[in-house]
């Protein structure tokens, strides 16, 4: 089984439908089972909407694409396009957009010995929340590439059940959220995470804000990373994974983006070795 020799499943860019079309029920079953069996998930523009809870894209427009996902690796929405001008055949939706990312150094052991003591998750996590605040972080900020890519908003319990949080989330702190259901106003039918599906637990993910699009209203999650059962899954709205200079330098759209990409290529490097490597990938990228 590919589960057996796999550290890191990536999906990337395109149309999140295909992915289900190609993939099957039985094929997001086995991509759950191993990622809440302590695999590693990188979700990048459509493979982070795709790893939600629901998406709501272009929503009223030409492209809309609105409801239920499988994965659920993230307990929550994920709304898009964050930026306007999506088009699937151009690259006129392209934009620099200034991202704002953080890296708790010292997080990572935290989060993998929760994943040991299960029983005590709700103790450890008041204590990090309390903690997390004084741990030493590395921000970075830079300007993403970004084409039709969402931003994320959990789901929070209220008196009516699970409704979209208009709450501003703080990018280093941690939130624990439920799953019930959503407001009926959104139309999406809100049900348990993928782990309760595996059987591992009946707990919804712990989720992380890496990073923020500095530019939009309350500072969006752009970049979240969840902790799924015993694994984990990093999602971004932005592709972090394009190096500047194999991008078409003389795309009429892209070109006057590309003085900000140039400047941000180092950073980017920096935040997608740093992503890889809390997914337990080791690499040899200077």
């Amino acid at each position: 089984s590919w589960m057996q020799t796999c550290c890191l499943i990536i999906f990337g860019g395109g149309y999140d439908l295909g992915f289900e079309a190609a993939l099957g029920r039985e094929g997001t079953r086995q991509i759950q089972s191993f990622v809440c069996a302590g695999g590693s998930y990188l979700g990048l523009c459509a493979g982070a909407y795709w790893a939600c809870d629901s998406i709501l894209f272009d929503k009223g427009g030409p492209l809309e694409v609105t409801g239920e996902r499988f994965l659920k690796f993230f307990p929550g929405m994920c709304i898009g396009p964050a930026f306007p001008g999506f088009q699937y055949e151009t690259k006129a939706g392209v934009h620099a957009v200034p991202v704002r990312y953080t890296s708790g150094r010292h997080l990572d052991k935290d989060i993998r010995h929760l994943n040991t003591d299960i029983g005590h998750l709700e103790t450890d996590i008041r204590h990090l929340e309390t903690d997390i605040r004084h741990l030493d972080t590395d921000v970075k900020h830079l300007d993403a590439y970004s084409e039709g890519g969402g931003f994320f908003r959990l789901y929070n319990q209220s008196r009516d059940g699970c409704v979209l949080s208009e709450d501003r989330i703080s990018t280093d702190g941690l939130t624990f959220s439920s799953m019930d259901t959503i407001n009926t106003k959104y139309g999406v039918s809100c049900k348990d995470s993928c782990a309760s599906h595996v059987g591992l637990t009946s707990r919804p993910p712990l989720v992380e804000i890496l990073g923020t699009y500095s530019s939009l209203e309350n500072n969006s999650p752009a970049i979240v990373r969840c902790r799924v059962g015993r694994g984990l899954a990093v999602l971004s709205g932005v592709h972090i994974e394009f190096p500047c200079h194999l991008l078409d330098h003389q795309n009429i759209y892209i070109k006057p983006w590309m003085p900000l990409f140039q400047r941000s290529e180092d950073t980017r490097l920096c935040v997608f070795k740093d992503i890889l490597r809390q997914l337990g990938v080791q690499t040899a990228i200077s």
